[in-house]
């Protein structure tokens, strides 16, 4: 397995295919197999040279206490590319990986070529997100409530904390050795051990609420082509309209029917979402993916 040591930290990465340069960035919690697991790393190798790699504290890469601010991340992901020899690359992200690939475009606009924010959370915009006016919070209290009648209360609208009560629960009804095969979806490698003590053990909690300098002004300083990727049940919508109408160079679209980890349960509808405008920044070829074991997807809604 390759790895480079980036700001003293140990980066576990893969770089496959060639043309132009893609960087995708994995969740909290996730890694490397997220990339693989929904085909994203297989369907773009062939048009792109696409660079996977883990966060700090996550997957392969060296477990430390601290440091988990996007601006912390961001600036790992530059000395990445450095290291790796990308010049300039395509940023596309997940939740946590969606905020890096932005704060990285605002702290090094030279390097990024366009922006994928799928599901990204933004701790500047965090204000424009009102649970109690979200359309499907009674559904998803209703969920919770019928694992833990605390949960909603519980949880405080934030799945951070309700990630980290199911992975406690799950460790005390099945033990240690059975957690480490938890997963967000089935078939994906999220080792629900490591992800726990991702969450006991270090500032990622804290550090992932924190601006960490990315302000509203700042991120509206952003020009590169960016698309702002979000499921139609996400409580986070606002936060991919501000994106749109703030932005020089943003689209939004709208996945239907999709909630946060549409990537991972969707995967045919964000491969081709991602790759359409991967080709369109790229000026490449028409994009096309065909998908054996899923129906046509549903047209998404683009703004």
């Amino acid at each position: 397995m390759p790895f480079v040591t980036v700001n003293g930290i140990k980066h576990h990465y893969m770089q496959q295919g060639s043309g132009p340069d893609v960087v995708l960035i994995h969740g909290m919690g996730g890694n490397i197999s997220f990339w693989h697991a929904n085909k994203a790393l297989a369907a773009l190798k062939s048009n792109f040279r696409v660079t996977v790699y883990d966060l700090r504290g996550h997957g392969y890469s060296d477990f430390v206490k601290s440091g988990y601010t996007s601006k912390d991340l961001s600036e790992d992901l530059g000395a990445l590319l450095d290291a790796v020899g990308v010049q300039k690359a395509c940023l596309a992200g997940h939740s946590l990986g969606g905020l890096v690939a932005l704060h990285t475009a605002y702290l090094y606009p030279a390097r990024v070529a366009g922006i994928v924010m799928a599901e990204g959370n933004v701790p500047a915009l965090r204000h424009l997100i009102d649970l109690d006016k979200w359309s499907f919070r009674q559904q998803r209290d209703d969920m919770l409530r019928e694992i833990d009648p605390r949960l909603p209360e519980m949880v405080r609208g934030q799945d951070i904390f309700y990630l980290e009560y199911r992975l406690k629960n799950a460790k005390k009804e099945i033990g240690d050795s059975d957690l480490n095969q938890f997963g967000l979806r089935k078939g994906m490698a999220v080792k629900g051990k490591g992800v726990l003590r991702l969450l006991e053990e270090t500032t990622i909690k804290k550090d992932v609420r924190d601006m960490a300098g990315l302000t509203e002004a700042c991120i509206r300083t952003v020009t590169q082509p960016t698309l702002a990727l979000y499921g139609e049940y996400s409580p986070l919508i606002p936060i991919s309209e501000y994106l749109r109408d703030h932005l020089s160079n943003c689209t939004q679209e709208i996945i239907p029917k999709a909630c946060h980890l549409f990537p991972a349960r969707m995967p045919d509808n964000f491969v081709n979402s991602l790759g359409a405008f991967l080709f369109k920044v790229a000026k490449a070829a028409p994009y096309e993916v065909h998908y054996a074991a899923h129906a046509t997807a549903p047209t998404a809604q683009v703004a």
